[in-house]
């Protein structure tokens, strides 16, 4: 080095002279006006350190809920003296802790120490927080920092007892409270995590623990003694590394009984007999388990089995079974062909004593679905679809069987149409729910010339029939088995053939078909037959749909049994523009009404609703208050859409009523709907007029020609 300084024409002196205590500067920190290598000195600063120790003075870096702590500041001055009477300032930024004193301030000792006792807000405060201080000590700053870890107070065990106190053999299937006291931080506690509750009894599978309510910090747990064979049990409880036993005097369980565990079936009930498949079931499996003193399952019982009634020629079968290794004993109950709730009757006879037990009540009910309990409709039936697609009217099948039970769930529906589309897409009909279900009818093409269009609903059930001697189901005198049975097999109805006339009367149905109505109905002529007529009709559109033969037929098969049953309805799309057609009644009495002709005057003139001037001529009658009657159509004699609004409008000098009715029904009827209006004449009988107005729920807006009001002649 000394080579390199002479080198550089520096270090000066002789060997062993005296070597500079100048730091050298780093490069780029020359203080400018200075000779470059020499070092500008940095003025001393105070110095502070923090310490956390306990109350006996030992370091620590965690404080629980509950304890105290203390944070000592130790202050240098710049010169390395201790900083006597300085002023130190302690914060925090989190809410977990609080200083005594609460302004945070102490001053420095003649060590130069300050000391501040700090604790944890509450019992339950938890997590990590920094505090730092400050002070100024010869004019200058120092601050420092440490870290501490907040914990909350540790739970803390009381002593466990029964409350009340439990001096007596507490019985079988008798219940005990337990009261668990646990504090923290002297406080009771507001949650118990870790605590654990058991005992031999609880082991054994012959008694149960079940934890209750915590208030004002005790713990309360219920104990039931299932049958305990122990005499005395044990319990256990357990908080952290606290464990307290406590002793209870448990009773053995008395004769054993017979429990109902429950059945197949999701649900409480099952279909009438010969109505099953699709989902639905005829039987219900029926399962009981017996049970000893100890209410343990006893294997190798016979148990006896029967009803509650046999009503409609219910069964249960076997009549005798014996229980399993578990205790489990089943049977079945088949239906009958009457609807009836049921119990079962289970009876075990053991050493001397006989113990029963009782099923849930079953529902015996609904069968398939019957022609005279099909109905189908609509929300409405004159949809703004004539000149818009999808608008839609929701339609509803609804079913029941022959005692009007509403058939069971996801029972499959097909509705059709020539016109339009309905039903969902994934299945082409519904699925009924309840006993019904709906799907949407949407306007689109095609559009039949009439603006009116079918819509089938058809499902397999039965045929109407007269229950001739009331047991419930299809009755037949002779018939023939259509395959080998049992001798003695009572008739099957909807399996063997019945001979013709031998059986209950009954409707025998041809196959459905779609009526198309697809002929057009005359404008004007609100009385015109159509091809909605109930008559099959190939010519006309009508499509058919056989059951079980190729080729449709209007005649049945003979036999009453499942077959398709139907219903179906109009639905008009309806156009938007109305005509107007004025009426003249008929008769009074029965509402009978006829379209105006010419023979019955101008038909937008109202005779009599006025006069020519304010004093009545000789040749004029005194006005007065007219009653006009009218029906509204469209372009194909069709009802516009529902809810169109009616009402009177451009009114001057007479006082047109509210029109009856204001709104377009949901109809399907042709010639459009009816409505009248009674119009006030004017008090000086001035001659005035007004419109008949419609609005459609797509807010299209016509009006008719003026009615106007002329004088009436002698």
């Amino acid at each position: 080095m000394a080579t390199a300084l002479a080198a550089c024409g520096g270090g000066g002196g002789s060997a062993g002279g005296k070597t500079s205590t100048t730091t050298p500067t780093t490069p780029g920190t020359t203080t400018p006006g200075t000779t470059p290598g020499t070092v500008t000195p940095v003025a001393a600063e105070p110095k502070m350190t923090l310490q956390l120790v306990d109350s006996t003075g030992t370091a620590i870096t965690t404080l629980s809920g509950g304890q105290t702590g203390q944070v000592r500041a130790t202050v240098v001055n710049a010169n390395g003296s201790v900083a006597v009477n300085e002023v130190v300032k302690f914060k925090t930024d989190d809410k977990l802790l609080q200083f005594t004193p609460e302004s945070g301030t102490a001053l420095t000792n003649a060590l130069g120490v300050a000391v501040i006792t700090v604790k944890p807000t509450s019992v339950s405060a938890a997590g990590a927080v920094n505090i730092g201080a400050t002070v100024v000590a010869g004019g200058k700053t120092a601050e420092a920092g440490v870290n501490l870890e907040v914990g909350a107070a540790p739970l803390t065990l009381g002593k466990v007892e029964f409350t009340p106190e439990q001096t007596d053999i507490l019985p079988a299937f008798g219940t005990a409270v337990l009261t668990i006291p646990v504090t923290t931080g002297g406080v009771g506690a507001t949650s118990v995590p870790g605590l654990t509750v058991n005992s031999l009894c609880a082991g054994d599978g012959t008694a149960s623990l079940v934890l209750g309510s915590l208030a004002d910090g005790k713990q309360l747990v219920t104990y039931t003694n299932k049958g305990c064979l122990r005499v005395t049990d044990t319990i256990t409880v357990t908080l952290g590394n606290t464990t307290q036993n406590i002793k209870i005097n448990v009773g053995k369980a008395n004769i054993g009984t017979i429990q109902f565990v429950g059945s197949d079936l999701n649900g409480s009930s099952i279909v009438l007999r010969g109505s099953g498949g699709l989902g639905r079931k005829e039987s219900a499996i029926l399962t009981f388990r017996v049970l000893d003193q100890n209410s343990i399952g006893l294997p190798g019982v016979d148990v006896t089995f029967k009803t509650t009634t046999s009503t409609g020629g219910l069964i249960v079968q076997p009549a005798k079974a014996t229980s399993d290794a578990q205790g489990n004993v089943t049977t079945t109950v088949a239906s009958g062909t009457i609807p009836t709730p049921v119990r079962v009757l289970a009876q075990a006879s053991r050493n001397g004593t006989t113990i029963n037990g009782l099923s849930d009540s079953l529902i015996i009910s609904t069968g398939l679905p019957i022609q005279k309990s099909m109905s189908l409709s609509a929300d409405s039936y004159n949809i703004d679809g004539w000149n818009y697609d999808n608008a839609i009217a929701k339609v509803t099948v609804m079913l029941a069987d022959q005692y009007g039970n509403p058939i069971s769930d996801d029972t499959a529906v097909n509705l059709v149409t020539e016109g339009g589309a309905v039903a969902f897409s994934d299945i082409g009909g519904c699925r009924t729910k309840g006993g019904a279900c709906t799907v949407d009818f949407k306007s689109q093409e095609f559009r039949p010339k009439n603006g009116r269009v079918t819509v089938l609903a058809y499902v397999q059930g039965v045929e109407n029939f007269t229950d001739s001697n009331g047991d419930g189901q299809y009755s037949c005198s002779n018939f023939v088995q259509v395959q080998p049975v049992d001798p003695g097999t009572p008739y099957r109805p909807l399996v063997d053939y019945c001979t013709p006339g031998s059986g209950e009367p009954y409707t025998d149905q041809g196959d459905p078909f779609l009526d198309t109505g697809l002929e057009p109905v005359i404008l004007g002529t609100p009385k015109v037959t159509h091809s909605f007529d109930g008559q099959y009709d190939v010519a006309r559109g009508d499509l058919p749909f056989p059951y079980n033969h190729p080729v449709y037929t209007t005649a049945g098969n003979g036999q009453w049994g499942i077959n398709y049953i139907w219903r179906q309805t109009e639905i008009v799309f309806s156009g938007d523009k109305p005509n107007f057609k004025r009426q003249v009644m008929v008769n009074p009495d029965t509402g009978e009404r006829r379209d105006w002709t010419a023979a019955d005057g101008n038909e937008f003139e109202l005779v009599g609703l006025s006069t020519n001037d304010l004093s009545t001529t000789s040749k004029e009658l005194p006005c007065s208050n007219q009653v006009v009657y009218f029906r509204i159509f469209d372009d194909n004699n069709n009802p516009l859409p529902s809810d169109t609004k009616v009402e009177s409008a451009n009114v001057d000098r007479i006082t047109p009523g509210q029109i009856s009715p204001n709104k377009v029904g949901a109809t399907s009827a042709i010639g459009g709907t009816f409505h009248s209006v009674n119009v006030k004449a004017d008090t000086t009988c001035i001659r005035g007029e007004f419109s008949i107005q419609t609005t459609t729920p797509r807010g299209k807006v016509f009006s008719s020609p003026m009615f106007k009001s002329i004088p009436a002649l002698k």
